[in-house]
């Protein structure tokens, strides 16, 4: 598992947790839209890639903006937003070396109809992806989604190998409740998954707790990860402190 881990480097102590572990890195930097304005976005590159010199990590993936991109917004300026920000975001990710962007999917079950989502969001992100390199991968990841047939339609009908799924466990513990349970979700996307966000919660909130601690049976979910998804599948711990989590990993027998 060594070389598919990253740690999210908003994490405590990230770098050095990379660092000493061989794991690679998960950026933050783009998260939050200002750091991609003309008057940041040296500053912001300059830490990007110091962030991956300092780690001494071999692989990086970003993560993009996620403040206002709604693929389904009913207002087109929304929409241009979203896409003028993701290219920037893009922009920056090709100038610090790194060819994979995990992206938020901006669905709001309770204020767009589904298959709007779905058709708007195909669009959107066809749109975006049509000049990229061939080498550049986007990985769509669940926020809201309460459950997983919306996001398997989705990339189903974007049909492009360089878009794949960012299945985020956490999110999907607190939005989809026990109901809907995290073993459904990877059975019905696995095909469809490129990367994993990891983290544990209440099952309410969205806490990004440590993988051993909430309702989210870490153990069994990495077990069905490995029976199910391909095995170059990746996976970021996204807890809000990633030692305890390296240290689970090593204990369970994941991490050797």
């Amino acid at each position: 598992m060594r070389e598919r881990l990253y740690i999210a480097t908003y994490a405590e102590n990230a770098e050095e947790v990379i660092r000493q572990n061989g794991l690679n890195v998960e950026l933050d930097d783009l998260c939050y839209s200002a750091s991609l304005d003309r008057e940041n976005e040296e500053d912001t590159l300059k830490r990007m890639k110091a962030e991956i010199t300092e780690t001494e990590a071999e692989r990086a993936i970003v993560h993009g903006p996620f403040t206002e991109i709604i693929p389904a917004s009913i207002d087109h300026r929304a929409v241009e937003l979203g896409m003028e920000r993701l290219n920037e975001a893009f922009r920056l990710a090709e100038r610090a070396g790194v060819k994979r962007m995990v992206v938020h999917s901006g669905y709001v079950p309770l204020l767009y109809f589904r298959q709007w989502h779905i058709e708007k969001s195909c669009a959107f992100w066809r749109a975006f992806m049509e000049d990229k390199p061939k080498d550049f991968h986007i990985y769509i990841e669940n926020v809201f989604e309460d459950e997983p047939a919306v996001m398997r339609e989705l990339v189903e009908s974007i049909d492009d190998p360089r878009v794949k799924l960012c299945l985020d466990v956490g999110h999907a513990s607190a939005a989809a409740g026990p109901d809907c349970d995290i073993f459904h979700w990877i059975e019905v996307l696995a095909p469809y998954i490129g990367h994993f966000h990891l983290h544990n919660n209440d099952g309410k909130e969205d806490l990004h707790a440590p993988l051993s601690e909430g309702v989210l049976d870490m153990q069994q979910i990495l077990r069905c990860i490995e029976e199910r998804c391909a095995e170059d599948v990746t996976l970021t711990i996204e807890s809000r402190t990633c030692q305890s989590g390296v240290d689970w990993l090593k204990e369970k027998g994941f991490l050797r």
